[in-house]
Order: structure tokens, then sequence, then C-alpha cells
């Protein structure tokens, strides 16, 4: 597998992303869509602020519209 140098990015870049307008609606959607990528934690304190990777929240926008193009298709 090869090595990819991502820098991690925090709540602000992920909801810029998304196109959402705040951290609370960012931790539901974690909450119900089990699919989403995992949070990763800069330290073991309680407190740690949680990064994202991009590449895998990209991969993650990218499945959705698969599925829903897929979805669309199928009605047809």
């Amino acid at each position: 597998m090869q090595q990819q140098n991502t820098a991690l990015v925090g709540n602000a870049e992920v909801i810029k992303m998304l196109g959402m307008q705040s951290v609370s609606g960012l931790n539901k959607l974690r909450v119900r869509d089990k699919t989403f990528p995992t949070p990763i934690k800069t330290s073991e304190a309680r407190g740690a602020r949680v990064r994202f990777d991009p590449v895998e929240v990209e991969q993650w926008i990218a499945d959705k519209k698969a599925a829903r193009n897929q979805a669309s298709s199928e009605e047809q």
C-alpha cells in the first residue's frame, strides 16, 4: 500500500467539505451514519481534538454519490 502524505483536518474543514453549518450537525451525522470516517484523536487526553483524513471524507462523499446514482438508475 502506498504511503500518503495527507494533512489531517479539523471539524471546521470537514464542515466546509460537507456544506454543513455546525459541529453539532457533523456530530449528529457521525452518530447517524456509521460509514462516516472515524476521527483520529491527536492525543490520549480526554479533551483531545479530533482530526479527520480529508481523503477518507472525500471517499465517503464519492461513495454516497455513487449509491445515490445507483438507486436513481434502479428506479428507472
